[in-house]
């Protein structure tokens, strides 16, 4: 699959993050390409894409990371499978961790609970839901007034 690094004006383009569902990509256009490298941003060039909505259109900037080419995803940086590298790099900046050395768990033996486990977690939790009894302070003595002397 040939990954789309450059969109043009008028491009039709996928991205996600516009409904509250973020499985499904919202669909859009590209509007404007600009060139931002003089404000700092290396990444390259970044599209200004028009999503309608009901009430007026949303404006969204995105680079080609963050577009999928098509409605059935996913955005172009997961797609650049020929660079892990970038791809993790990435990830990472979204806030997915990946493991250096990732160990692949095939005994499912090791995730079974015995049933004498279960049985002391129960026995456990209902000793530690009984309480002792309620001990209260004594009521406090009744205090006693004198009536003041008349002089």
């Amino acid at each position: 699959m040939t990954v789309k690094k450059k969109y043009a004006v008028g491009d039709t383009v996928w991205i996600y993050g516009i409904n509250r569902s973020n499985l499904k990509p919202s669909k859009g256009q590209v509007i404007k390409v600009v060139d931002l490298r003089d404000s700092g941003y290396t990444v390259g060039d970044h599209y200004v894409i028009e999503i309608p909505s009901h009430i007026e259109p949303l404006l969204e900037i995105r680079t080609w990371h963050n577009i999928s080419q098509d409605e059935l995803g996913p955005v172009g940086s997961l797609r650049n499978i020929g660079s892990i590298e970038s791809t993790i790099k990435f990830a990472s900046t979204v806030g997915f961790a990946f493991d250096d050395n990732p160990v692949l768990d095939t005994d499912a033996e090791d995730d079974e609970i015995s049933d004498d486990a279960i049985r002391a977690a129960l026995e456990k939790s209902q000793k530690d839901g009984e309480h002792g009894p309620l001990v209260t302070k004594s009521a406090p003595r009744k205090r006693q007034y004198y009536k003041k002397k008349k002089l």
